[in-house]
């Protein structure tokens, strides 16, 4: 059996296809996750405040994953925003373009120098031909490229702290004695869940998370 796309390049190319041809096109599982991860792709886009454990529920209850499979979902859809965006912006003008040319050889036609100038003079700014070129930078086009999160210090280059959290409250309890002067103050809480965002690494060999 020929390899199988991961469900990301899957998505990549198949996100917003018809669902008849999803499953003419892949088994049944893939086709299935690129249709959840559509509509919750969608669902995301309209909420975009929502945090991922908010979105990891919904995940759950609409659909009946795991909360692991809710978490890769998670993480594809993270990976899809940029990619989706850039090549809607690549469609959108490239349309543009073509009515652009279209209403020009309209105005050309009738010799409307006017309507003529003005499309040009849109034309130059929707494809930043009237800017110089060092002034040129496409910025809209700049896409965050997705990274990786990790609590290995190893990757570093450095060796973690064998049971670092037990150090931690070590050193917190004689920094406490020798400094009573020091006061406590109120915090918050970072809205983060690290033992399903980060994968558990073996003693003698780093894995990547994602």
């Amino acid at each position: 059996m020929a390899n199988l796309p991961s469900p990301l390049e899957a998505c990549k190319v198949d996100l917003f296809a018809d669902e008849s041809e999803l499953r003419e096109k892949y088994p049944v599982a893939i086709a299935a996750r690129v249709m959840r991860l559509r509509e919750m792709y969608n669902y995301w886009l309209a909420n975009p405040s929502m945090k991922d454990r908010q979105l990891r529920d919904t995940i759950m209850s609409r659909f009946g994953v795991s909360q692991s499979t809710a978490y890769s979902d998670i993480n594809i859809i993270h990976q899809l925003v940029p990619i989706l965006s850039q090549k809607s912006r690549e469609y959108h003008r490239a349309l543009a373009n073509e009515m652009y040319l279209e209403t020009y050889a309209m105005a050309k036609a009738r010799k409307d120098t006017k309507a003529m100038a003005q499309v040009v003079a849109s034309y130059a700014k929707s494809n930043r031909v009237d800017l110089d070129d060092e002034k040129a930078m496409p910025y809209d086009e700049i896409v965050v490229q997705p990274f990786c999160a990790t609590l290995d210090v190893r990757v570093l280059g450095i060796e973690p702290i064998p049971d670092v959290y037990n150090y931690i409250d070590r050193l917190s309890k004689e920094l406490l004695r020798e400094h009573r002067d020091i006061i406590d103050i109120e915090f918050e809480e970072a809205d983060l869940e690290e033992k399903h965002l980060f994968a558990p690494l073996s003693d003698d060999t780093y894995k990547s998370p994602c």
